[in-house]
């Protein structure tokens, strides 16, 4: 008989982006985000122990095992997101509980740094203009059956020689930008006395004032910036290219093949709701801005449903600097990301979210997935589902005939019923999830109005309505934004304060979660390790796979991949590498 080892063991993580909302108090002179990013980080490390995160991408890992990045291509030219993501977890309340604590942290960190009306932080997935960010899943998941494995590794091989010569080609770049930076350096100083402005020499050289080099943007001025950006994607397009060949044809294939339908029909207990551009109301935020199935998540303005980024980005980035990383993408289980699904701020709607979404990859990976109605236009059902929050509109299916979102939960929630069933010793929490699903569901189609508080997209609705008919676009929208306001001001946090917002989370676990990493992960260890050594006299970083304390030839590594627990406890022991080796982007 099977037994509780099929379910609920997978790692699992949310990245969530937060948008810095800018208020009229600064005046013209607005900062530049990236030394906002420095200010949050620094008050965030009065909250609790933080160390630099080992990576091409700025960032921390702090001591309850998560991370905090400054989320952008091009700091110089004045954006950027502040990206949350939370430690390596094992289960949909696990998860809830630390991006609960993750949500509270970086709240207070901006409330500390700025003050609440100067700087405000937003959970959510579209600006006013139409920027898309938001929320990425992390699911560990079995890459394929051993012949597309074989398929996929004897890819990797046959790319070796691309990955070589972009690698060469990327060293080569990055000695061009050494010599300018040496001969712009020598220029400046021999220029600076005899010029009576040299800031603005420096501003054009270096995008700062010479003495603000070691503070300012990563990647010099805005005009080196835009050049780097457009010669690394052609000097990367080869790889990339063979790299998502690879991919479609062999990673994921069945599982993104069972998977895509729920995820399709997903919104309906996931979206958070917006309003478009002409006012009308959606269940989702940033699922009809989706236009491909799989891609590399921004590359080249690809917004995937399977986001694949983080392998090219282990292969041309992480591989660049250490050629082992490499081999890592040959493990059978790997990270699956999910880019479709919204920044959540009701905790039903986030544990459903995840919840359900691992019960269908078990019942998958179990091979007890009947056959799944196959959508014939994914892209354009989804957008059709999410414009129609009467949920009544059908899509259609590949070999005729229709069905609703509903009708689709359905049928996976039965799937998952039958899977548990023959699983008597499965987790308590996984039948609260199937308990929760179907009951979410019925409410759905019998009662929406009682899921207020409990579904981000019921409650977003609800609250513009109580705007009345006659208010005009800018006043909901601004309603639309407020609700994913972070502060005491935003209307969720209102509606909380009332009463009216369901919790499943009792306050002593996000405390918890707040200074704890979670229990028989690697971030357990991670922790762990930041916890002891941060600030001490030894230098400490840290990535998803390692923990580097001091440096040079006494420098001493932690791996952290395999750090698993045990069925039976939550001992942590060595059984397989973890598939957040790599950049959890």
């Amino acid at each position: 008989m099977a037994n509780k080892a099929d379910v609920f063991q997978r790692l699992i993580g949310l990245e969530t982006e937060y948008a810095l909302a800018l208020s009229a108090a600064w005046g013209e002179a607005l900062p530049n985000r990236y030394e906002l990013f420095r200010q949050l980080v620094t008050a965030l490390k009065r909250k609790l122990p933080a160390v630099d995160a080992r990576h091409l991408k700025e960032g921390v890992f702090h001591a309850a095992g998560g991370a905090v990045w400054f989320e952008t291509e091009r700091p110089a030219a004045g954006g950027g997101l502040i990206e949350g993501a939370t430690p390596e977890c094992r289960s949909p309340r696990q998860v809830l509980a630390w991006q609960r604590a993750q949500d509270a942290l970086l709240a207070e960190a901006t409330a500390e740094a700025f003050g609440n009306h100067r700087v405000r932080l937003l959970k959510n997935d579209r600006d006013s203009q139409g920027n898309i960010y938001g929320a990425q899943e992390n699911y560990e998941a079995e890459l394929a059956p051993p012949f597309q494995l074989f398929g996929w590794r004897t890819l990797l091989v046959l790319l070796l020689p691309v990955v070589v010569l972009t690698w060469a080609m990327l060293w080569l770049l990055a000695g061009v930008v050494l010599v300018y930076t040496i001969a712009a350096t020598l220029l400046y100083l021999a220029c600076e006395r005899l010029l009576r402005r040299p800031a603005a020499l420096a501003r054009t050289l270096f995008g700062c004032e010479f003495e603000e080099l070691g503070y300012a943007a990563p990647t010099g001025p805005a005009w080196l910036e835009a050049c780097l950006s457009i010669v690394t994607r052609v000097v990367t397009a080869p790889l990339a290219l063979g790299v998502y060949g690879a991919i479609w044809a062999t990673a994921f294939v069945h599982t993104r093949r069972d998977l895509l339908p729920f995820l399709i029909s997903r919104p309906v207990i996931a979206g958070s709701g917006m309003i478009d551009d002409v006012g009308n109301f959606h269940l989702a935020d940033k699922a009809p801005a989706m236009n491909c199935l799989i891609g590399y998540g921004g590359l080249l303005g690809d917004r995937p449903i399977f986001t694949f980024g983080h392998f090219f980005k282990t292969i041309y980035a992480d591989a660049w600097l250490n050629p082992r990383e490499y081999f890592r993408l040959f493990a059978p289980r790997q990270r699956l990301q999910i880019a479709l699904g919204d920044s959540n701020l009701a905790e039903l709607a986030e544990f459903l979210r995840v919840g359900t979404t691992m019960l269908v990859l078990d019942t998958i990976e179990a091979g007890e997935m009947p056959r799944v109605p196959r959508i014939r236009r994914p892209l354009r059902s989804l957008r059709a589902i999410c414009a129609d929050p009467t949920l009544t509109v059908k899509v259609p299916l590949a070999g005729g005939g229709s069905c609703t979102a509903l009708e689709l939960q359905r049928f996976y929630l039965e799937a998952c019923r039958r899977f548990l069933d023959r699983r008597p010793s499965a987790p308590d929490e996984a039948r609260e999830v199937l308990r929760r699903w179907e009951e979410t569901l019925d409410a759905l189609a019998d009662d929406q109005d009682s899921l207020v508080g409990a579904l981000d997209w019921v409650t977003k609705r609800f609250v513009l309505q109580k705007a009345g008919r006659g208010t005009s676009w800018n006043a909901r929208k601004k309603i639309d934004l407020k609700y994913h306001e972070l502060s005491p001001d935003g209307y969720f946090e209102r509606l909380k304060a009332t009463g009216v917002v369901l919790s499943l989370l009792e306050p002593g676990e996000i405390e918890f979660a707040r200074r704890n990493p979670p229990s028989g992960t690697p971030a357990s260890v991670r922790g762990r390790y930041i916890r002891e050594f941060a600030g001490g006299d030894e230098v400490v970083t840290a990535n998803w796979s390692k923990v580097y304390i001091g440096r040079g030839r006494r420098q001493k590594v932690i791996l952290l991949a395999g750090y698993r627990p045990t069925i039976a406890s939550d001992t942590p022991t060595a059984k397989s590498e973890s598939p957040y080796d790599s950049d959890a982007n």
